[in-house]
């Protein structure tokens, strides 16, 4: 199974505002998004096939820790940080997320000082994920 790490820490995604002539993002989303587009071309290399096969995914997620907190894990739901990641991944790891048939997730802090990141392994399905 291929495994990436990705070095930028996870943001939950967030609704997209909406104005009279278009919808778009602000905040850390935005900062997310947009650092995506040079991260993940290094960490993939150069030349890389997007997969275009039915996909299981295995996603570690690592959120960087704030200075204080009482959470035992990040608050945001863990579906909003994966929306955010596979988006950014839509086109450059593979086609569409929408190949993505099975997903095993995990959310936790990164350790004290250290910052975010996360780690994505995936396997190609070429029986279209029939067990």
């Amino acid at each position: 199974m291929p495994e990436w790490t990705f070095k930028i820490s996870p943001i939950a995604a967030s609704r997209p505002r909406i104005s009279r002539c278009r919808a778009y993002f602000t905040g850390p989303y935005k900062v997310f998004r947009e650092a995506m587009i040079d991260i993940v071309p290094n960490t993939l290399g150069d030349g890389f096939i997007p997969y275009d096969k039915p996909l299981k995914v295995d996603v570690e997620l690592y959120v960087k820790r704030p200075k204080k907190t009482k959470l035992l894990t990040p608050r945001a739901d863990i579906d909003n940080y994966l929306k955010a990641v596979f988006d950014s991944l839509n086109a450059k790891l593979w086609d569409d997320d929408k190949q993505i048939i099975s997903v095993y997730a995990t959310k936790q802090w990164a350790q004290p000082g250290e910052e975010g990141y996360f780690v994505l392994g995936l396997e190609e399905c070429n029986d279209g994920g029939a067990e």
